[in-house]
């Protein structure tokens, strides 16, 4: 029961890794929502002192919409610096909320003490809705405001009105708390979900290795992602048909789950691939060429020591504008001649 209250309060009712696996998403999330919502908050409230010129029910809030129009531009500098700093978003985001809770308890005691409060209820309900952050840390936060707004409001209303407003301050806090992490845990579930789909739409459900989806997909980018050189590296597994008639089809998954650990240890699980039933994929960036051969080599030695073998050809390139397609083509064509020299020794699958 405490682990199920721990995992609602820090996690959304999720597990530690899961929450951690879409942190960078609920970051990107939040400093966006921040950004613009501080920059809408910076025109309307800037409007709103425009008013108060003309307006003369606006004219006693002037000092309020000084405050709020300097403290939304300064939460706007926090969003945009949060870029490049992550650890500001979360400042952004409790910025953006204070800007306006700050200006709802302003509003209904300092210059509108005789009025019952609306203002503050309604950003207390509508605002911590749009951010997403633990219910623990956004229910405390809440807390102080609504400590907050009931002292300010002992100390500048009146009965009757003091006491609706407090008892309202209660219960919309209350409310606010609740349907915050509701919200919440809904909008990280949600998150969660998306992102295991997203993770076994590329990977491959034997190995482990991205799938060839992912494979396809990210094909594109390699050009941007190296700076010096770029070498493909071509896997073919020599005996799978053989070892599936022979001794059966779980056996022959057990050699592809072996030779797919031994390509993942080599050259790690970013870039390496499953793209066919028997073939693997690597690529390596910026990495010098003798260290892709002893690899290679350390690749091929691993690999028969569990009794396998396979077909490897490679590609190297220290241009800048490789074209990939060319890169994998003279990369497989050198995997055939490799599998046509095992095969010259060996029976070959048609036998």
């Amino acid at each position: 029961m405490l682990e199920r209250i721990k995992n609602f309060a820090l996690y959304g009712d999720t597990d530690r890794e899961s929450y951690h696996s879409i942190k960078d998403r609920i970051e990107d999330s939040n400093r966006f929502t921040a950004l613009i919502f501080s920059s809408v908050a910076t025109v309307l409230i800037f409007i709103m002192y425009l008013l108060s010129f003309r307006q003369e029910g606006f004219s006693s809030s002037r000092g309020v919409y000084i405050f709020g129009i300097i403290f939304s531009l300064v939460q706007v500098g926090v969003s945009l610096a949060s870029k490049k700093a992550p650890v500001l978003t979360y400042v952004s985001v409790y910025m953006a909320i204070s800007v306006f809770l700050i200006y709802g308890i302003a509003i209904a005691t300092l210059t509108r003490p005789e009025e019952q409060t609306v203002t503050f209820m309604v950003m207390l309900i509508f605002v911590p809705l749009i951010f997403l952050d633990r219910p623990i840390r956004m229910a405390a936060s809440l807390l102080v405001y609504i400590i907050a707004f009931i002292v300010a409001a002992k100390l500048t209303k009146t009965d009757p009105v003091l006491s609706v407003d407090v008892t309202d301050a209660i219960i919309f806090g209350a409310l606010a708390i609740v349907s915050e992490a509701v919200v919440y845990r809904a909008k990280i579930k949600g998150y969660v979900l998306e992102n295991k789909l997203h993770i076994m739409s590329e990977t491959d459900q034997l190995t482990g290795l991205n799938n060839r989806n992912c494979y396809e997909w990210r094909l594109c980018t390699y050009p941007e992602l190296y700076k010096h050189s770029i070498c493909c590296i071509y896997i073919d597994v020599n005996g799978l048909h053989e070892l599936n008639n022979t001794k059966g089809h779980k056996a022959g998954d057990e050699m592809l789950c072996s030779i797919a650990d031994v390509v993942r240890n080599q050259f790690g699980s970013k870039d390496s691939y499953r793209v066919g039933g028997d073939e693997y994929v690597a690529f390596c960036l910026d990495t010098p060429l003798d260290t892709i051969e002893k690899r290679i080599e350390e690749m091929r030695s691993q690999i028969t020591e569990q009794g396998y073998h396979v077909a490897v050809g490679f590609e190297f390139s220290s241009k800048k504008n490789t074209n990939i397609n060319d890169l994998i083509v003279l990369a497989e064509s050198k995997m055939y001649k490799d599998k046509s020299e095992y095969y010259k020794t060996h029976d070959r699958r048609a036998r």
